[in-house]
């Protein structure tokens, strides 16, 4: 008896769904009635190769906004996914607050990304992650550049990652800053904390 019971409990363990951030704490308690909001703030058409084709993958990005029905309360989230083909590849949810310290790292990483390029250098690598695992980051290897998004897999043990170009990644960092609007439009209060280079 005992050892089924901690067999049933292990097994639950195993497929609870980790609960890297506050909005998704937020969203798993029992009990309550939450009314959740998505609304698109936009695409980015992912393109790879030497001659930047169209990959068939879309990044896209999303306010995610819930409370309880009756209640002033808002949680804030941004919802950031990678799409190909319309079917979800990985997706991470970031809470609000880490919204503006990620838009600083990208803008950090772009303008250090042009204030050394050409430049001879052995691994320089600028990055932020998430608490639910989710990556911006710039690598400089030898005199070339490559920026990145990684995304944790469901299982959490692998990532999903992609190279954008610079182009994109600035593209990335104007939308979120149109996230930061759209949630502080909602009430959400954000501040920018941007880096200096």
């Amino acid at each position: 008896m005992l050892f089924g019971l901690l067999w049933a409990g292990n097994s639950w363990a195993q497929t609870a769904p980790a609960i890297a951030t506050d909005y998704e704490w937020q969203l798993t308690q029992p009990g309550r009635t939450l009314f959740r909001d998505r609304l698109p703030v936009g695409n980015i058409e992912l393109t790879g190769g030497r001659k930047e084709k169209a990959t068939g993958e879309v990044l896209q990005v999303l306010t995610d906004i819930a409370f309880e029905p009756g209640d002033t309360v808002r949680f804030f989230a941004v919802n950031v996914r990678l799409v190909s083909s319309g079917q979800l590849v990985a997706e991470s949810i970031l809470d609000g607050s880490e919204l503006p310290g990620l838009m600083g790292a990208v803008r950090y990483a772009l303008e250090t990304a042009k204030n050394i390029a050409g430049t001879e250098r052995a691994e320089t690598l600028v990055s932020f992650r998430t608490r639910a695992g989710f990556a911006a980051e710039l690598l400089h290897f030898g005199t070339q550049q490559q920026f990145n998004l990684e995304w944790p897999t469901l299982a959490g043990r692998e990532l999903t990652s992609r190279a954008i170009s610079a182009d994109q990644m600035l593209q990335f960092a104007d939308l979120l800053d149109l996230t930061i609007f759209e949630l502080n439009r909602q009430g959400a209060g954000l501040k920018l904390k941007l880096a200096k280079p």
